[in-house]
């Protein structure tokens, strides 16, 4: 059986470098692999004096692969006819069955499995170099363990389609599932629990109400019976509002839970874009530099293209930040804590949307709690109109209580146009969406197609990597659009099913 090979790096040297790194904070140490600067939504961290690495994230780069087992939490490595294995929370790896002793326990951070930096070395052969003044850890498994004369010339191996330098295949303590995330945000709404309480309340007040009740007067008569009558009816009314109202805060919190998690699902696209675009940067600055280095361009182009890799490093930077605050808002309204992280199940698929507005304004007016509750009031002001007594001295004059039952008409109509008004805006931004998707599908054929070319033109030396890259380039981001497209698209399906429930979710998301 094959082996990696042995480190060239001395135990000594080692051991100075990790008393260096222990003074290190996260996010402060920079790792370039093979001449590339990686991006990791997990930055190395130190651990009982030991730096710990992102294990996926290093290990693909060097050419190993990697799986992960979600019940036992174990990672499997492969390169070659050589397998490693071993267990999160453990400081015993193995090597073809062969027993390694790690300087530090493995863990998980922010869904990525983090192993010490000397386990690199002793599985995979790679040269470990540390330097104090930059915080860089520099890793090489190249034949000759050097980085250097990258700079200065381009690859000429066929490429494939361009694969970012970002691990974003984290290994998640879990998964979630959309259905799921609804029960559990369900389970833990304050919300939800005080409109169950409020049934059992007014259903107790509409009970005690009932017990003098022994007719339904058809005119005003006797002003005790009248108003006891009238009280009862406003307690009933509340109980059955009470019980829609349920109903209805579970609604808004499914669209609150869908909006939420199909944000999540494009913050992580946001990540993995903005990691392509680094690793553009990178592909660009080498070519100025090349160009510079043999008079071919100004420093002016260099100054340029180090610009760009800033701004596109911020860039990443801003991408993870709101991918943590998509997952902490979620995280509020499951119950989750706001640290942990999962795998999302499930990515809404396209499909042409084809329900008719006009069906669904009548569906939605006839089925809508809120105009349901408007035009109970509305009965309510004519009940108390009907049972009007005008021997009661101090009664509110009648045609105040005419005026009432305007007043109730007139907010039932509105009720009834916002909603109407909403479907329709819903509907008309599913099909402006539905558009910009078409258009960008269209586009991809065409992108798609130059990247292919590309590719033939690179493998008969007619056109650079970077040209190859940045035809591959625009594959993925094209295909990122469509994705994110897809998502806005499942989320407006939702509301366009219940429009109340969007306008509900709001309120029934507070905990």
């Amino acid at each position: 059986m094959k082996r990696f090979g042995v480190a060239a790096l001395s135990t000594l040297v080692l051991s100075s470098a990790f008393a260096n790194f222990a003074g290190a904070q996260a996010g402060d140490i920079k790792v370039i692999i093979n001449g590339v600067t990686q991006q990791y939504t997990q930055s190395p961290v130190v651990s009982q004096n030991t730096t710990l690495v992102p294990l996926r994230g290093v290990f693909e780069s060097l050419g190993a692969k990697v799986d992960w087992d979600s019940k036992a939490k174990k990672v499997t490595a492969s390169k070659n006819e050589d397998t490693l294995a071993l267990n999160v929370g453990s400081k015993l790896a193995y090597k073809n069955s062969a027993p390694v002793q790690l300087d530090a326990a493995t863990q998980i951070q922010k869904g990525q499995v983090l192993v010490p930096l000397r386990f690199v070395s002793q599985s995979l052969g790679a040269k470990v170099n540390w330097d104090q003044s930059t915080r860089t850890i520099t890793i090489s498994n190249q034949a000759d363990g050097s980085t250097t004369g990258e700079a200065n010339s381009l690859s000429s191996k066929p490429l494939t389609a361009p694969v970012t330098k970002v691990t974003y295949d984290t290994y998640y303590n879990d998964s979630l599932a959309y259905d799921d995330a609804v029960k559990l945000a369900i389970a833990d709404s304050t919300t939800v629990k005080a409109a169950a309480t409020n049934i059992d309340q007014t259903g107790k007040i509409m009970k005690e109400a009932g017990k003098n009740i022994d007719f339904v007067p058809a005119e005003a008569g006797d002003e005790a019976s009248d108003k006891a009558f009238k009280g009862y009816a406003q307690t009933n009314l509340n109980y059955e509002a009470a019980k829609k109202n349920l109903d209805m805060t579970k609604e808004g919190i499914e669209y609150n839970v869908k909006d939420l998690y199909n944000k999540l699902l494009q913050k992580q696209n946001a990540v993995k874009l903005a990691a392509l675009n680094i690793e553009d940067a990178e592909r660009k600055l080498k070519v100025a530099q090349i160009k510079r280095d043999n008079q071919m361009s100004s420093d002016y182009e260099v100054t340029q293209a180090t610009n760009q890799l800033t701004q596109n490093q911020a860039a990443l930077e801003k991408a993870k930040k709101d991918l943590d605050s998509a997952y902490v808002s979620l995280n509020q309204v499951i119950g989750y804590k706001p640290e942990q992280r999962y795998e999302l199940k499930d990515k809404p698929v396209y499909s042409e949307f084809k329900d008719n507005v006009e069906t669904k304004v009548s569906q939605v007016l006839t089925s809508s709690t809120a105009i349901w509750l408007s035009e109970q009031k509305v009965d309510l002001a004519e009940l108390s109109l009907k049972l009007y007594n005008f021997s009661t001295p101090g009664n509110t004059p009648y045609e105040a209580e005419q005026l009432n039952v305007e007043k109730a008409q007139y907010a039932t109509e509105g009720t009834k146009r916002q909603l109407e008004e909403a479907v329709r805006t819903i509907y008309n931004n599913i099909k402006a969406l539905e558009s910009q998707y078409s258009q960008i599908q269209a586009g991809l054929v065409s992108a798609r197609s130059a990247a292919d070319m590309a590719k033939k033109q690179f493998d008969v030396g007619l056109a650079t990597e970077l040209q190859v890259y940045e035809a591959n380039l625009k594959v993925t981001t094209a295909e990122q659009q469509a994705e994110d497209i897809v998502t806005n698209i499942d989320t407006l399906k939702l509301a366009f099913d219940k429009p109340w429930a969007m306008q509900g979710s709001s309120g029934a998301s507070a905990q």
